[in-house]
């Protein structure tokens, strides 16, 4: 159970951080003041969302089976 925590924490901070680099960028890139720059936090929030979603989903659905109040 301890592989899936670490997997599906790992895989949340690189997506994370990846997004948050790609947010810098366009931070330096575009400013504040652009529609664009605001669209790409939007869309942004909703990857990191839907991907926090789908985690906890597959760490449930692991954690169902495997931790050890099932044994």
């Amino acid at each position: 159970m301890w592989a899936v925590t670490g997997w599906a924490a790992a895989t949340w901070l690189k997506i994370t951080v990846a997004l948050a680099a790609v947010l810098g960028v366009l931070w330096l890139v575009l400013g504040t003041g652009s529609g664009w720059f605001w669209a790409a936090v939007i869309g942004a929030v909703l990857v990191e969302w839907q991907t926090t979603r789908a985690l906890v989903a597959e760490w449930g659905s692991e954690a169902r089976y495997a931790w050890w109040w099932t044994r």
